[in-house]
């Protein structure tokens, strides 16, 4: 599992350079930089869920919503 979750950290952080710090986290949990608004709206956008102060498990995803969530997320900090 730890492997996995290196594995998906790793391509979060390469998508973008505000998330790059991903990259050097461990664990199943990490934040993302959002407002409690970016998040609320990435629930009602793109129906994807985390807790509000941008809290999400990296190990849960699959790696098929993967790039989905990666280009979500990335839309959000540019907004």
């Amino acid at each position: 599992m730890a492997a996995r979750g290196n594995a998906v950290r790793k391509r979060i952080a390469a998508a973008d350079t505000r998330l790059a710090f991903i990259g050097r986290q461990y664990g199943m949990f990490s934040m993302l930089p959002l407002s409690k608004e970016q998040v609320l709206k990435l629930r009602t956008d793109h129906a994807i869920y985390m807790a509000e102060s941008g809290r999400f498990n990296v190990v849960g995803m699959s790696d098929a919503a993967l790039d989905r969530f990666i280009a979500a997320v990335v839309e959000a900090l540019d907004a």
